[in-house]
């Protein structure tokens, strides 16, 4: 089949982009001819000039205008008759709109991926709802003029079965070595965390994302566990220092780490040392699906998540969940997920992934004929 992925952003860091890489990068392995059509800009709106380079599948940059975040409007849209199937990955941004505005004039199906539906009617900051409701308002178009949905949770299906009968779970994948790689590092030992209770954060460090709420909840928690120690991984999105000087004021610099950005392996190996893999992301949008939460699971890790649309949808019985992003349910979480642990659900590798979507592909095309 001839495949278009249409995503705004590419070859940047984050779990859309990752979904977008690995579903090309999968189809083309299976045979498939894939084109992905995206933004010359990065989230912020900065040029990209470069074009990764993969002998697997094309990648085109459309020059776009650049208004705010979610509004690129593409400067053209090239012929889409050539393709079997359109996928928008992605329904809450202008960019992809008009693409499968321009699909459905073609008389191409349309599928598409949207990410928690409604959540940016709630978001936190109160002046920006106007905006976010034409936002939700595009998404909703083009999640009803789409031919077949996919969704990442059990809450978003029963949102978006509403509108469309067409719609399935299907949710993103992790690599197969988080299921067997075995990593060199010890990291307890380099990091001298041997004989702690370590609390694993990995994500962005930015406030929707809740580190804030860990590094609040530790004075509590280092009042159960005195050998608690909490380690974050991730990219700095320009709040680390102010982190750093909410540890100084909570007293607890003795017991907190932060890493950065490490290898996948130093990231699996962290995994591996962890007691607890705590994510707080704050507010429904934030996590669609959460990569981290199955990578977590696939090195057999307790989660303690907050109530975070997607992470309460998928955590249910297998982990804990805190209530009201508040930091006192949080350290409560985390000192009964140190005491009594619980077994990791199944995760799903990219290629098992893959494999979901080619058959929703086969399935739409097939119906186009009836």
């Amino acid at each position: 089949m001839k495949i278009a992925i249409v995503a705004p952003y590419f070859g940047v860091r984050g779990g859309r982009e990752q979904t977008v890489y690995e579903l090309a990068r999968g189809l083309a392995e299976r045979g498939h001819s894939v084109k992905v059509f995206t933004t010359d800009r990065t989230p912020s709106g900065e040029r990209i000039n470069h074009t990764k380079k993969d002998e697997r599948f094309e990648v085109e940059r459309i020059k776009s205008a650049f208004v705010a975040f979610r509004v690129e409007i593409p400067l053209k849209i090239p012929k889409l008759s050539q393709f079997d199937i359109v996928h928008v990955i992605s329904t809450d941004d202008i960019f992809t709109f008009l693409f499968a505005i321009a699909a459905k004039i073609s008389k191409k199906p349309v599928v598409a991926t949207v990410f928690t539906p409604l959540a940016l009617l709630k978001h936190p900051r109160r002046f920006l709802r106007p905006f976010m409701a034409f936002i939700e308002l595009i998404s909703l178009i083009s999640t009803a003029i789409s031919d077949f949905v996919q969704v990442k949770n059990d809450i978003d299906f029963e949102l978006v079965r509403k509108i469309k009968r067409n719609v399935v779970v299907i949710p993103d994948g992790i690599p197969k070595y988080y299921f067997n790689l075995k990593p060199k590092i010890d990291f307890r030992r380099k990091y001298g965390l041997v004989g702690k209770k370590i609390i694993l954060f990995v994500n962005r460090i930015h406030p929707l994302k809740g580190p804030q709420l860990l590094v609040e909840a530790m004075p509590e928690i280092l009042g159960a566990y005195r050998d608690a120690f909490a380690v974050f991984l991730g990219q700095d999105a320009g709040y680390v220092e102010e982190l750093k000087r909410l540890v100084v004021k909570k007293g607890v610099q003795d017991s907190v780490l932060f890493l950065g950005f490490v290898s996948e392996e130093e990231k699996i190996a962290a995994y591996d040392a962890a007691d607890v893999v705590v994510i707080p992301s704050i507010g429904e949008f934030t996590e669609a699906f959460s990569i981290v939460l199955s990578e977590a699971w696939a090195r057999g890790k307790t989660v303690v998540v907050s109530e975070s649309r997607a992470l309460r949808s998928r955590v249910k019985g297998h982990g804990y969940i805190f209530s009201g992003y508040d930091v006192g349910n949080l350290a409560e979480a985390v000192k009964e997920a140190l005491k009594n642990p619980k077994d990791a659900p199944k995760v799903y590798s990219w290629d098992e992934v893959v494999e979901m979507m080619e058959k929703v592909y086969y399935e739409v095309y097939k119906n186009l004929d009836r």
